[in-house]
């Protein structure tokens, strides 16, 4: 196969060189990143000191998370720390070494495809950038990840095993449901081309790569009022990292840990256990909040509070061990709180949410602490700008490793003469780390920052052009009461991203708070940090906006914009037969799979309509009215069910919205419209 000659020539000449020279003397410190999912910069303790109104103190009454709130205390707060607007992008980003504009500009589905381009044309990272887990693992790391992906499914160079983990336990795409990990409609956001069929949890390691065939793969213990019941994601994550850092051999220096655990929580489905959700409310009341008023506002804070809980316990672990005093724990977030419903997060006092250019879109509640901080620095805060780009660079400066990516460089020769879009380069800055550590000015201080097509950061000075969802600022306790009447009358926040077989559906404006900043609005982020105050039309400030401007349209001629193709229904099938029912790699996967794959007759009745109903969609006609009608039915129903108001409504935690089965409305649909077809669809 073309693919797999082409490709894995490449991906396997481009292997980065051996580590260089550690570049401290010093042991290098073990790793624990923890990678937050759509956090809100006010869902996180450290961003709740402001008390002055009602509602800001019963906000901070809200946000129980005292664990990071110590590790703060005991670290660094990165309070200008920015990623990108949405979360496929700023893994991307974080992963690679590159800034999201030039690895992914927007989401893609990961059974997209385009043969033409047996590097980039897929989801993801491109195929021949070196990752993260490659980088630290060449400087002697043993290296794990845990929990959501996103980076890329398409191919075994695309999984965290082929980005240079020696372990994964994760799911690929944005979300699963947390209980049965399945990808229905309420957890994707979407009708996907596999017609949301499949679970999404696999584990990859030297002896297995295929389905996670656990106990715990069901949502049996969905109603248990157990702190932490066995089949809820979470704690399926939590425990994998416990037992990563049980095994690790700490008396091996020259082998340091790199636990990369990426939490599901705090996205959607906002899914958490009965035991926090009935904790949150009463810790609240006793401390003398009043009962939250916004069903997804209280879960939304039972999840922080687990997730809070969790990294208790994996930093404990760390300390059981013997390893905190050389650890070096970082914490962060892919992008801003997702305003929306039912994303329901918070980002008062910034503006604006996730998909948003604004500060509450891309800058992050970021921390590091751990052992590994000087004494010196222990609950300091650092003002410099940082990218989500540069922990590649970090990293690969702490395992003595250089960052440069050979492996893009062999690629985009070959790139070059096909005429194929070419691999831009990893651009974190070194010394990023020295200037957080030693209180220094950053490398990022006094040049611009590419945040998107649509946005640059000059420090102080931020411009934002062109349209722009979630243009609000939200109140300390939100989402509310008001929130709800305002979802369920018509005037949003609604999901701006919904989509029926990969065509997206808008609204209009009004549905998802849009406004335009036109050719820019420029803020003074530094001054006024809740940009409220667009300076664009100052007669002082027409220089600098031409200049930004001028600036941002070069940057968007790096803009990296292959041809990533289509998604195509042979991945669904794929995955069923591949994959065991579960997403997984469909290009190349020849060794790939421990598993033999499955046939025909090795599928129940039930798996065979589900393939045959994928088929269908293949047909325009089928297609067509599926867009149309499913569209309506499911923005509808999100509309009317996305969050309660508990002052009116009962409030129990089981936000299921009761979403139509996206096999069982297809099954109808196809029957109508091509019922000739029906047997000759696969």
């Amino acid at each position: 196969m073309k693919w797999l000659v082409v490709a894995s020539l490449l991906w396997a000449i481009g292997a980065d060189d051996a580590p260089v020279a550690a570049a401290a003397s010093k042991a290098k410190p073990h790793i624990l990143f923890i990678l937050a999912d759509d956090l809100g910069w006010a869902n996180i303790g450290y961003h709740r000191t402001s008390t002055e109104t009602a509602d800001e103190k019963q906000g901070a009454l809200e946000v129980q998370t005292p664990h990071i709130n110590q590790l703060v205390k005991e670290g660094v707060a990165l309070e200008r720390h920015y990623s990108y607007r949405i979360c496929g992008p700023a893994r991307a980003a974080l992963l690679s070494g590159r800034l999201a504009p030039r690895v992914l500009v927007k989401n893609v589905a990961v059974t997209a495809s385009n043969p033409e381009d047996p590097v980039s044309g897929f989801a993801g990272i491109p195929r021949n950038m070196t990752g993260m887990g490659e980088k630290v693992r060449a400087g002697g790391y043993r290296t794990h990840y845990t929990g959501k992906w996103d980076a890329g499914m398409a191919t075994p160079q695309h999984t965290p095993y082929g980005r240079g983990f020696d372990t994964s336990l994760m799911y690929y795409q944005h979300a699963n449901d947390m209980w049965n990990k399945k990808t229905g409609i309420q957890a994707t956001g979407e009708i996907t081309t596999c017609l949301n069929a499949f679970h999404d949890l696999m584990i990859e390691n030297d002896t297995y790569r295929g389905p996670y065939k656990g106990a715990s793969l069901t949502d049996s213990c969905k109603n248990s009022e157990e702190r932490a019941p066995h089949c809820y994601e979470e704690k399926i994550f939590e425990d994998h990292s416990l037992e990563i850092i049980k095994n690790h051999d700490a008396s091996d220096p020259e082998h340091p840990l790199f636990l990369f655990h990426a939490f599901h929580l705090l996205h959607t489905p906002l899914q958490v256990p009965k035991y926090y959700f009935e904790k949150i409310e009463k810790d609240v009341i006793q401390q003398g909040g009043k009962a939250f008023d916004s069903e997804n506002r209280r879960l939304l804070m039972a999840m922080t509070k687990y997730m809070d809980d969790t990294i208790k316990n994996l930093t404990e672990a760390f300390k059981a061990k013997g390893m905190w005093n050389n650890t070096l724990l970082v914490f962060t977030t892919d992008n801003g709180g997702p305003i929306y419903e039912p994303g329901s997060s918070n980002n008062y006092p910034l503006r604006g949410g996730k998909y948003s250019d604004f500060e509450g879109g891309v800058r992050t509640a970021t921390f590091i602490s751990g052992g590994y901080i000087p004494e010196a620095r222990r609950g300091k805060v650092h003002n410099g700008i940082v990218s989500v780009a540069d922990w590649y660079s970090i990293f690969s400066e702490l395992a003595g490793v250089e960052p440069h990516d050979n492996k893009a460089d062999v690629a985009n020769k070959w790139l070059a003469k096909k005429g194929l879009t070419q691999l831009s380069k990893a651009e974190g800055k070194k010394g990023q780390l020295e200037a957080i550590l030693h209180n220094k000015a950053g490398p990022r201080d006094n040049e611009p920052l590419f945040l998107s097509a649509n946005a640059i950061l000059d420090y102080p000075y931020k411009l934002v052009t062109g349209k722009q969802p979630y243009m609000a600022h939200t109140g300390p306790t939100y989402p509310n009461c008001s929130t709800v009447a305002s979802m369920t009358s018509g005037h949003g926040p609604d999901f701006i991203d919904f989509s029926v077989l990969e065509k997206k559906i808008d609204l209009g404006d009004s549905f998802y708070w849009r406004g335009d900043c036109g050719r820019g609005c420029l803020f003074n982020v530094e001054e006024d940090p809740s940009e409220s105050k667009d300076l664009s039309q100052d007669p002082d400030q027409q220089e600098r906006v031409t200049r930004m401007i001028n600036t941002l349209a070069e940057f968007n001629r790096t803009l990296f914009m292959p041809e990533r193709g289509e998604t195509n229904v042979e991945a669904c099938y794929s995955a069923m037969l591949n994959g065991g029912g579960h997403f997984g790699p469909f290009v190349d996967i020849e060794g790939y799979y421990t598993d033999k794959p499955r046939v025909m007759d090795n599928l129940t009745e039930h798996e065979k309509t589900q393939m045959a109903l994928m088929g269908a969609m293949t047909f325009k006609g089928v297609r067509e009215a599926m867009q149309k009608q499913a569209g309506n039915v499911v923005l509808k129903m999100l509309e009317k069910f996305s969050d309660k108001c508990c002052e009116s409504q009962t409030c129990n935690g089981d936000n299921d919205m009761n979403l139509p089965d996206a096999i069982a409305f297809i099954k109808n649909l196809t029957q109508r419209e091509r019922p000739e077809q029906q047997d000759n669809l696969i």
